[in-house]
């Protein structure tokens, strides 16, 4: 029989690389129906945070910022809030592919312009992962966290205490009006 810690190690997920390492995940598509959830996952701390973005305010968005088609952009910006307090958290990043990764890498350049703490960074794509280690079946290991915050996040504080206690960033629409502005004017 297991002891709890030994549970726990058999559940490590595998750091492909040196270092802290953060896979950062999205449930369901901005340009989907219905919430969609970004968080981060730290392996192999297992630190995460994530944020919803609403159905209403993608919408909106979507139509004041003509997203339709450049859904890197927004997504970029909410990479940006995630990992904006957190890079003394990490040394390598990880993206999954639900927009294109090369656009999403481009905005967030814009977005930490002159930052040394992110400039210092590892960056890659989860595909890319995936042909560095040769596993084609590798998932990002924030999938399931991303998942949980769509999910619970705008929930009442009392209906979303029990199972994954949740580190929520707050976004509102001025927050991403902000920059979506900022990488708009040097596009």
């Amino acid at each position: 029989m297991f002891g709890s810690s030994e549970k726990a190690d058999s559940k490590m997920k595998k750091n492909h690389f040196g270092g802290r390492t953060m896979h950062i995940d999205v449930s369901r598509r901005f340009y989907q129906e219905g919430d969609s959830g970004i968080a981060f996952k730290i392996i192999p701390s297992q630190k995460h945070k994530g944020m919803v973005l609403s159905n209403k305010l993608k919408k909106e968005l979507i139509r004041d910022f003509e997203l339709d088609k450049n859904y890197a952009q927004l997504h970029a910006v909410c990479i940006y809030y995630l990992i904006r307090d957190e890079l003394d958290s990490f040394d390598n990043l990880v993206i999954c592919n639900d927009e294109s990764y090369f656009d999403v890498k481009r905005y967030l350049d814009i977005l930490f312009l002159d930052n040394e703490k992110y400039l210092s960074k590892f960056i890659t794509s989860l595909s890319k992962l995936r042909e560095i280690t040769g596993d084609a079946k590798i998932r990002s290991y924030a999938d399931g966290i991303a998942n949980v915050y769509r999910r619970k996040a705008l929930k009442p504080i009392r209906r979303r205490q029990k199972g994954v206690l949740l580190d929520i960033v707050q976004i509102n629409y001025k927050m991403i009006k902000e920059k979506l502005e900022v990488t708009k004017k040097i596009k």
